[in-house]
């Protein structure tokens, strides 16, 4: 198509009114050639007075703007047969766009029911190159998504067989429906979760009786790794769609000329969940076991390793939405940033800059305007004050330190590097979680399980400080630590693993004693110090089985899952013994014959059939025994499964008291185990300096300013979280109740 006077769009030619309370809107020009140009009108709105439009959910891939856009004034009239517009050219100016932008819009122009509807697209709406817009617009970011009458989720072209996976899903979906046990309304609301219904009604007829429908609709798909493919395309890996996809009621996930409703590709999804569940739990193979062995023969040829991953961060996001159920920004940067267990296999959350994975969710965060987080672009804010400056507030508006339990090392580098590829070596406070990919959860994942800090667990003692960098708090030390022992590793199935659980359990037993003799009045009997043995290796939490069934760990669930972990390792080592005894008694045989061989003059060498035999291997059926019982040593309610939550943390002995306790696998001795108001778990700090200054500034307003003179404050780097035990029921709440007992700490 032909234009004239096309020159370089610029955003001054369509000011925003007020980039607060003002967007922009485009309309997509059909033209009668999908292969001609991209052109658009764009056009500003007040964000309190929009016309009825949709918004676009996208991921950006390159940021290269390798295509463009023209930005035309046009007048509109539609035609009698409504196959197009008449419009005439004016005014043409170039915009820059990236190309999986350029794919998506040329797609949405074929859509007949997008021609004449207002779009909003970040990319062209919001100035990208005006950094006090783009913060001005980003907190617009929830109204946009919220308002639109839709939002289209575009995960690019059909590939892969991605018309095969939505028209799977809307197969599945039919089946779930007409079951009706999800409700009677298709399409209007969000459903109950299907796999709470699948786990809880696994025995009856009617789920039974739908399992046998769907899974043979979805196996096949997830062989051929065409579900996998669709899971794995880009826009389910990036921050910005969360609360895109979650903040309107009607989300419509689009590939090629197909599109799902984000309930259907819910529902499907779910069924994905409870797959492992027939590995892991008998009640799922028994009810197919006897009539319909065939299902499982389906599910067991599928590898786990072709299961989508857990998508947690937006399907269970969006229901907590739609259930009205508030989430603050610090449980959604958990949801999206932290893993459960080794097992947690969820994806890697991307953002093209590092404080998106703050900035991203605030659209979704109930506490949002508590925090009064700002979203800040500027080339002078770094990124490590952004994140410093939501912790604090997060801190402040909680009244509590549990964020400090996502404080974890090593620690990312959180600078995005600058146009020359460069990136600034600025680092994080140690307090301060980077929030990065991989973050473990914290070891208590059962919530009122302890009070360590007793009536103190609720309400945070922040000390004033003269930097924001530096926390400032109040708490307890309960002792140096003097000892720490090996880490523990949750990597199940390298060789000698038996062995190496029976080491890391005589390591813990060897404290124990050295604990006894230090007389510390820390137990009420010997025998409440005996159960330290099978007490830190797990934190004093036990998950039997099912998510009903957790909690603090006792003696009559704990002992025996204990005992059969330990009885085990003891027969694979002398099993062990038994093959080394007869490896050796081989070995011994065969150089007895080669020396026979030798002395009777024979130098044909290895022809003369006295070639040694390879050594002795455990025969099959005490190697599948082996690895029958590990499986089951391994699974729910398991002492090794609920071993998981402790993965990369060490046993450790306090030097004055002789407690005993787990803490994070970089502590060293000289650490101080701590408890700071605010939490009912200790933390490890690590003394680093001790100045005295006069006053203590006012830097980061957490109070009224410490006057005092010649303040002598120590400061800390912190290690991390910490099970202590002995003290996790607010045993030494007196002390923290009595100010000469009570410390400052200022961490760094």
């Amino acid at each position: 198509m032909a234009t004239t006077n096309e020159r370089q769009f610029t955003y001054d030619s369509i000011l925003l009114p007020d980039a607060t309370t003002h967007i922009r809107l485009l309309e997509i020009c059909p033209v009668p050639d999908n292969d001609d140009e991209l052109y658009c009108k764009l056009y500003t709105a007040p964000i309190t007075d929009l016309p009825r439009y949709s918004a676009v959910s996208y991921a950006w891939g390159d940021n290269t703007k390798t295509h463009s856009i023209r930005v035309v004034d046009y007048d509109r009239t539609q035609t009698s047969t409504e196959e197009g517009l008449e419009y005439k050219l004016e005014c043409v100016s170039s915009l820059p766009i990236t190309s999986s932008l350029d794919t998506c819009l040329r797609q949405f122009r074929t859509y007949k029911e997008l021609r004449l509807t207002p779009l909003w697209i970040d990319q062209i709406c919001i100035n990208q190159d005006d950094d006090e817009e783009k913060s001005c617009q980003i907190q617009l970011m929830k109204q946009v998504y919220s308002s639109a009458k839709e939002v289209y989720a575009w995960l690019g072209l059909d590939a892969d067989g991605s018309d095969e996976v939505i028209q799977a899903f809307y197969q599945v979906a039919e089946c779930m429906w007409d079951s009706g046990l999800f409700g009677k309304h298709r399409a209007t609301k969000w459903f109950p979760a299907p796999r709470a219904i699948f786990y809880n009604r696994i025995d009856t007829p009617e789920v039974q009786a739908l399992l046998r429908k769907v899974i043979p609709i979805v196996v096949p798909l997830l062989r051929e790794k065409k579900i996998l493919a669709w899971y794995k395309r880009s826009w389910f890996s990036r921050i910005w769609t969360i609360q895109e996809f979650c903040l309107n009621q009607y989300t419509f996930f689009v590939c090629g000329d197909r599109a799902a409703l984000d309930e259907i590709v819910l529902l499907v999804w779910e069924l994905f969940l409870i797959l492992p569940d027939f590995h892991h739990d008998r009640r799922f193979r028994n009810a197919f076991r006897d009539h319909h062995p065939e299902i499982l023969s389906l599910i067991d040829s599928l590898p786990a390793s072709l299961i989508p991953p857990p998508m947690q961060h937006l399907f269970g996001t969006k229901g907590s939405w739609k259930r009205g159920e508030p989430t603050s920004l610090r449980e959604l940067l958990q949801e999206v940033s932290t893993r459960l267990d080794l097992g947690d296999n969820r994806v890697d959350i991307l953002s093209t800059k590092y404080r998106d994975r703050v900035y991203g969710l605030l659209g979704l965060a109930a506490d949002a305007e508590e925090l009064d987080i700002r979203p800040d672009y500027s080339k002078t804010t770094t990124t490590a004050e952004v994140l410093t400056q939501a912790a604090r507030s997060i801190i402040k508006k909680e009244d509590s330190v549990y964020i400090l339990r996502f404080a974890q090392f090593p620690k990312h580098n959180v600078e995005d590097p600058d146009e020359s590829g460069h990136r600034h070596p600025e680092q994080l406070p140690s307090w301060v979680p980077d929030w990065g990919n991989g973050t473990q959860h914290s070891y208590q994942f059962l919530d009122g399980v302890f009070s360590a800090c007793g009536k103190f667990s609720d309400k945070v003692d922040l000390i004033p400080t003269s930097s924001p960098s530096t926390l400032g708090l109040g708490g307890l030390v309960v002792d140096k630590i003097e000892a720490v022992g090996r880490s523990w590793r949750a990597e199940w199935g390298f060789k000698g693993y038996h062995q190496y659980i029976l080491q890391y359990f005589a390591i813990i037993k060897d404290m124990r004693r050295r604990s006894a003799e230090k007389n510390g009045d820390i137990y009420p009997n010997a025998s409440r110090r005996k159960q330290a043995l099978w007490r830190l290796p797990v934190g004093d939490c036990y998950v039997n089985g099912g998510p009903q069934e957790r909690g603090r760990a006792s003696a009559d669930d704990v002992l025996p899952v204990f005992a059969e972990l330990v009885d085990h390792c003891n027969f694979c080592c002398t099993k062990d013994e038994e093959l080394q005894q007869q490896q050796q008694q081989q070995q011994s045989d065969n150089d007895s014959g080669n020396d026979s061989g030798n002395d009777s003059g024979n130098d044909s060498g290895n022809d003369s059939g006295n070639e040694p035999e390879p050594l002795l291997e455990l025969d099959q059926e005490t190697l599948t025994f082996l690895a029958s019982r590990w499986d089951s040593l391994q699974s729910r309610g398991s002492y090794l499964n609920s071993m998981i939550h402790m993965d990369r943390k060490l046993p450790y002995l306090t030097a004055q008291k002789g407690y005993l306790g787990m803490a994070p696998e970089h502590a060293q001795p000289g650490d101080l185990v701590v408890l700071l108001c605010g939490d009912t778990i200790p933390y490890v700090i690590r003394p680093t300096e001790t100045e005295t200054k006069t006053g203590a500034g006012d830097g980061d307003g957490d109070g009224d300013d410490n006057d005092n003179d010649n303040t002598k404050n120590t400061y800390y780097t912190f290690v991390g979280e910490a099970y202590c035990d002995g003290i996790m029921d607010g045993e030494l709440e007196g002390k923290l109740a009595t100010e000469t007992e009570r410390e400052d700490f200022f961490l760094v």
